[in-house]
Order: C-alpha cells, then sequence, then structure tokens
C-alpha cells in the first residue's frame, strides 16, 4: 500500500524545490501524490474518523475527545473556549482537532487507517531520499505525522517547532482541502523578528509544504463563514 502514495512531482520541479529552500527556508510542491491517493487520504478524514480536540494550557497538551467534550455540556464546552482565547492573547496556544499517528511502525500497522500507511511511507527510502534532497540535510532519518482539522473558530499561534530533543529539522504540511479561499483564513503565515508577515500560503488541494526549523510560523483564525474544514496531514522531518 505504501507505493499508493509514492511522490509524483517531476524532477525538475524537484531541483527548483530544493533551490527555493535553500534560498528562503520554506516550498510548496504541487501536485505531491497521484490524484487517487490524495483523494482517498480526504475522504479518510471525514466527520467520523477518530478525531480528537487539541488544546494547549502553557505546557500541558490536552486531546479530548468526542465523549470527552460531549460529557463536558455546553456550559463548560464555551468557557474552555473562552479560557483558549484568553492565553492566546499574550501567549502561545492552539485549537483545532487531530488524529495522531505513533512513531513505532508496528502499532501504525496494527491501528491500519489511511493516515497510519501515509506515515509508514513517508518513511521509506524514496521519501527520506526526497526530504534529504529537498532540504539538503542528509540525516533525516524519521518522519513523524498527525491529521489536523481546524474548523471555524480553529486556529494556531505564532511559534518556532524548535523542541529540545525532538531534532527537528523541517516541518511538513501536506494539504488535502479543495477550493479553499483566502478570505476564510486558515493560511500558513511566516512572521519576521517584528512580526510583519514575510509571507502566507494558501492550502491547496494535494501540495506539500516544507518549512525549515526554527522558523516561526502561525495558522490564521478560520472565520466562521469557511466552507468546509481546513483538512492536512502534518509532522516534522528529524534527524
Amino acid at each position: 500500500m505504501a507505493n499508493d502514495f509514492d511522490p509524483v512531482a517531476a524532477a525538475g520541479a524537484l531541483a527548483g524545490a530544493a533551490r527555493t529552500y535553500a534560498a528562503t527556508g520554506r516550498v510548496r510542491i504541487e501536485p505531491v501524490l497521484a490524484p487517487q491517493a490524495a483523494q482517498a487520504l480526504a475522504d479518510s478524514m471525514g466527520d467520523d474518523a477518530p478525531w480528537c480536540r487539541v488544546l494547549n494550557q502553557g505546557d500541558k497538551l490536552w486531546d479530548l475527545d468526542r465523549a470527552t467534550l460531549a460529557a463536558l455540556g455546553p456550559e463548560r464546552q464555551a468557557a474552555l473556549i473562552e479560557a483558549v482565547h484568553a492565553q492566546a492573547r499574550d501567549g502561545f496556544q492552539f485549537h483545532y482537532s487531530s488524529i495522531r499517528t505513533s512513531e513505532a511502525p508496528d502499532q501504525r500497522r496494527e491501528r491500519g487507517l489511511l493516515l497510519d500507511r501515509l506515515v509508514d511511507a513517508l518513511n521509506n527510502p524514496r521519501w527520506l531520499d526526497l526530504f534529504r534532497t529537498l532540504t539538503g540535510v542528509r540525516d533525516i532519518r524519521l518522519v513523524d505525522g498527525q491529521a489536523t482539522r481546524y474548523d471555524p473558530g480553529d486556529f494556531l499561534t505564532a511559534h518556532d517547532d524548535a523542541v529540545s530533543g525532538k531534532n527537528r529539522i523541517a516541518a511538513y504540511v501536506l494539504s488535502l482541502t479543495p477550493n479553499w479561499r483566502t478570505e476564510w483564513g486558515g493560511l500558513l503565515q511566516f512572521h519576521d523578528p517584528a512580526g510583519d508577515l514575510t509571507g502566507a500560503l494558501l492550502p491547496r488541494f494535494n501540495a506539500l509544504h516544507l518549512l525549515r526549523v526554527p522558523q516561526k510560523h502561525s495558522v490564521s483564525y478560520v472565520a466562521p463563514f469557511a466552507g468546509r474544514p481546513r483538512l492536512s496531514i502534518t509532522g516534522w522531518l528529524r534527524g
């Protein structure tokens, strides 16, 4: 099944992408998967997938599944959102939905979601060599991943992905939402030291975004009138 997720980008496009990444620390490649593979991944990330709402309280991470959210009830859920917004005003905060994958191949194979199969594929020699070529870093050894879903009201404030001991070389975002509009928010934004934006990328279907770590970036607030969830598979290339 891993071969279903082989990269399809042409060699010439990859060479140009490597030059862009070397010069700017980020690049977008599209298309990156065969259309049917990208569509199958998107179809597997519907409302019935095992999503958990993820948010942070300082350095503490919370994963809230559907049963936990339902048990909170409307009033406590509203209070939770108020607390999230209060923390977002002045610090690092996120609020979106996620399906995590294990770093252990045997655990991924045991669960067997299409997401797990993709992460298996990203750890095979063809993808690892592609990532090494694009980034210019030869000691990439591991690719982790999670599915993410940003609904109206979701966001991720500015951060640089540098975490001690994780050996993160670059972040990747595989976008799987068709026909997204800039006005809906959910843009991958890049910040300079003064807080101004140096760029922003629209989540385009079957596009792979790579960004060097550390690099300050954020995902802008998804508007209440967004027409669909912002779906992607994200993670890090690690040494």
